[in-house]
């Protein structure tokens, strides 16, 4: 099985493999807030077996260290939490998946594994170039055309074995790469399909018709989940008992923001630093250089401050423009506030193009952040509020000081992040962390945008739970009803449709909209308007009589009346050779699938502990 098949099909696979091979990179001294004290020497267990720290702690690093040389900047806040909770899931399923590598006996051969790297040097290439700088990278390898002698004639000496990256390769197919293909042909010799589930995919697949449709989408009605009253809900929840069941606890937190903001004193602080640099380039400084060290300017900062190409005045925020066309070439403005910080600009080259004033421009941006002084007053603010939430509660404290009181989604403890967008350090651990159980209001905690208080207001434990699963029964009431919205207005206009003439169809009657697969035929497994993906509401409509409406559908997202105007279909012989030969063959999709879907749901089935927050404060 070729690893571009593997990268098609089973993508996470690769993701996944990706991360181990990163962690084969040499150590760096940065990778978080590590204790090393005796205590948090493990950083979690599966079914009892240790996931050691420092092994854990050596594999983020050089990920880290892989991510940074990649970027420009190692991850930093949701980001990082991520990729911890990423690499631990991956040490979870690394453990599991090794228990049945040695229960099923699997284990690469020498001739298995040079019959990999032979047959995948592309492969082998970007796994050499991640070793950049510590290796010298063989010339044919680089070549976007790869020699396949020479390839394999520097495969034959003996030498390149000794290469640390080819070791670790070694090592990855040995554990891991080979074992996973040799678990996905032995998954497929499980898979039995019928003839009758054969035709109807093959059908899905070969038999075309061209169709005429009107369809009224269910998002063109507004249904709110708020209008369900909770005998609404329960009667769903109980009318679902194999529903709604949860894999992992969750959590809804109760919070208050203190707003994060520069000060005035912020902004002035940040003022004379930009004068200090200009001075500095003044006494022979390189600007370059400076931008480099010192601008907060991600896309320009590592190329010496320049802004790519001329810039005319559109695009450009005002007081930047007027600053920047205010100079001569190789002059450097006064420190400018816009909107984005304060800018030094160096002004390269000014020309005319297509009679409009353009620019070649450098500039130093720094940003204006709230300094020290303005943190500390929040912080000192927060404890305030902390210390009376911590005997009334969050909700009276928010009220005494006139903040006011929010509230998360529920949210599940493999969300990292529960306010949407904004990631705030600690808010997981707090919801979640054994170790911080008996805290009733957690620390005062910073973000980017602001100091937070969090109270718990709700926990929830795995398995089905009605309160839990409230807004989920809701989400689904308000969709089964717009559904239901969008077939009784088509059921209405279903009579002006067949009175309209067949070639002037309107293009809108009501909230239904005309749609064709006027390109030519289709299969019923493409993706069409008003049906979706792959619609059995689609190879039903396929099954009509040609040159009438059929009756009023429902699809996943809303209502379709249609008319099959053309069929193509595949001679009944033809089809069933094709059926034949489907049957004789393994399915890669279906393959994929229950392999992806094994893997995924392997931690289930385990007991694993989660330390995590005994090392890293997430």
């Amino acid at each position: 099985m070729t690893l571009e098949w593997m990268k098609k099909q089973a993508k996470w696979v690769i993701g996944i493999f990706g991360l181990f091979i990163l962690g084969g990179l040499v150590m760096m001294d940065r990778a978080g807030s590590y204790r090393s004290d005796r205590h948090h020497n493990i950083v979690g267990k599966v079914n009892g077996e240790e996931i050691p720290t420092d092994r854990f702690q050596s594999e983020l690093k050089n990920y880290l260290r892989g991510q940074e040389a990649q970027n420009g900047k190692a991850p930093e806040g949701l980001q990082l939490a991520q990729i911890r909770e990423g690499l631990f899931n991956f040490k979870v399923q690394s453990v599991l998946m090794q228990k049945i590598f040695d229960g099923y006996q699997l284990h690469a051969s020498r001739e298995e594994m040079m019959d990999y790297v032979v047959k995948h040097p592309q492969e082998v290439a970007g796994h050499i170039a991640r070793y950049k700088g510590y290796e010298e990278m063989p010339p044919f390898l680089a070549d976007s055309s790869i020699d396949q002698a020479r390839f394999e004639n520097w495969l034959a000496q003996d030498s390149i074995y000794d290469r640390y990256s080819m070791q670790e390769l070694e090592q990855q197919l040995k554990t891991s790469v080979i074992p996973q293909v040799q678990l996905q042909q032995i998954m497929k010799s499980q898979i039995h399909r019928t003839p009758l589930e054969e035709a109807f995919t093959v059908s899905m697949r070969e038999n075309k018709a061209r169709v005429k449709f009107y369809h009224v989408p269910a998002d063109s009605f507004s249904v709110s989940p708020d209008k369900f009253k909770d005998a609404d809900l329960k009667a769903y929840y109980e009318a679902h008992p194999d529903s709604f069941y949860f894999h992992d606890e969750a959590a809804r937190l109760a919070y208050v923001r203190l707003p994060l903001r520069p000060s005035r004193t912020d902004s002035a602080l940040m003022a004379e630093f930009a004068k200090e640099l200009k001075e500095r380039v003044a006494n022979g400084e390189k600007f370059a250089d400076l931008a480099k060290d010192y601008s907060n300017d991600p896309g320009s900062a590592e190329k010496g401050g320049k802004l790519e190409g001329l810039r005319g005045r559109e695009g450009l925020d005002p007081a930047f423009a007027n600053a920047a066309f205010a100079l001569k070439p190789g002059e450097i403005s006064d420190p400018v506030l816009s909107q984005f910080g304060y800018h030094i600009i160096l002004l390269h080259d000014r020309k005319k193009v297509d009679s409009t004033e353009k620019v070649e421009v450098s500039h130093i941006l720094l940003k204006v952040t709230p300094g020290t002084e303005t943190i500390d007053s929040l912080m000192g603010q927060a404890e305030k509020i902390r210390a009376s939430a911590q005997k009334d509660g969050l909700e009276k404290a928010a009220k005494e000081f006139n903040i006011t009181l929010e509230k998360t989604p529920i949210f599940e403890k493999s969300n990292l992040s529960p306010l949407g967008g904004g990631y705030v350090q600690g808010a997981n651990s707090f919801a979640f962390s054994k170790f911080e159980a008996k805290e009733e209001i957690s620390e005062a905690l910073q973000s980017d945008d602001g100091i937070y208080l969090f109270e718990r207001e709700a926990k929830f434990d795995k398995g089905r739970n009605f309160e839990r699963a409230k807004p989920q029964i809701a989400a689904d009431l308000a969709k089964e009803e717009k559904l239901n919205l969008a077939k009784k207005e088509l059921e209405a206009q279903k009579s002006a449709i067949a009175a309209a003439p067949e070639g002037a169809l309107p293009p809108h009657i009501g909230k239904a909209v005309l749609d064709s697969t006027a390109a030519g035929p289709i299969s019923a497994d493409n993706w069409l308007s008003g049906f979706g993906y792959s619609s059995p509401v689609l190879f039903q409509v396929f099954n009509q009589p040609v040159g009438s409406w059929g009756p009023v559908l429902t699809t996943d997202i809303g209502a379709v009346l249609a008319k099959v105007t053309e069929k193509v279909p595949v001679p009944g012989t033809e089809l069933a050779n094709k059926v034949q030969a489907q049957l004789m063959q393994a399915d890669p999709y279906a393959v994929s699938g229950i392999y992806q879907d094994f893997v995924t749901n392997l931690p289930k089935s385990a007991k694993v502990e989660n330390t995590m927050d005994l090392v890293f404060r997430n």
